[in-house]
């Protein structure tokens, strides 16, 4: 309870008995006469532990009176969950044909919080040429209402008519880089007019 809400209480409680502050404290033994109206009026902050049964006491409460109702926690927002679609897999190796890429119905829902505004979809991550963020076997959530290519983020990109999963590198050479522990897995590089982005991959995650 907050000191100028237990104030208002205490001198609401000495209207009804309809005694002062000093009066009140003289009534009780161990009480400094001055106690209750030193905290009234600001000079005292709080009362120890040892002093609420005598305060209490004087207003004629019991201690759970004078601590009054115990504060309502704001219960926390539930996280907004969103309905992701597990369409296929993606390789994170060499490019490969899709086979269901596009939505399609009666596929599993994955729920997932937090991940804002976006049209999202799930891939399954095959190979190893994103290892470090994407072992195999993880799944990508992919936002396909987010297209604009940022230096240093991932993406699922189809070239050629067929998709894999890469981080973006700019520059005066745009490629397509793994990221991966394995030395083979090798930038890929295109002609312009061969791209497309499918979406840039806003979470990944791993069961153990």
């Amino acid at each position: 309870m907050e000191k100028n809400e237990l104030r208002q209480r205490i001198r609401d409680r000495l209207n009804h008995l309809g005694i002062g502050a000093v009066e009140a404290a003289n009534d009780v033994d161990g009480l400094e006469r001055n106690f209750i109206r030193d905290f009234l009026e600001g000079k005292k902050q709080s009362f120890s532990s040892a002093k609420q049964p005598l305060v209490a006491q004087a207003l004629q409460w019991s201690v759970a009176e004078l601590q009054g109702p115990t504060p309502r926690r704001t219960p926390q927002a539930t996280p907004k969950m969103t309905l992701v679609p597990l369409l296929d897999s993606v390789t994170a190796g060499r490019l490969r044909s899709p086979s269901s890429q596009i939505p399609v119905e009666d596929v599993p829902l994955l729920a997932f919080a937090d991940l804002g505004r976006g049209d999202f979809f799930a891939l399954t991550v095959e190979g190893d040429s994103m290892d470090r963020i994407s072992p195999e076997g993880s799944t990508i959530i992919v936002n396909k209402a987010d297209r604009s290519l940022l230096n240093g983020r991932c993406y699922v990109f189809s070239l050629k008519g067929e998709t894999t999963f890469k981080m973006w590198q700019a520059g005066a050479t745009p490629h397509l880089a793994p990221y991966s522990t394995n030395p083979a897995n090798k930038p890929i590089f295109f002609k312009k007019r061969d791209l497309e982005v499918i979406g840039r991959v806003k979470r990944t995650l791993l069961d153990l």
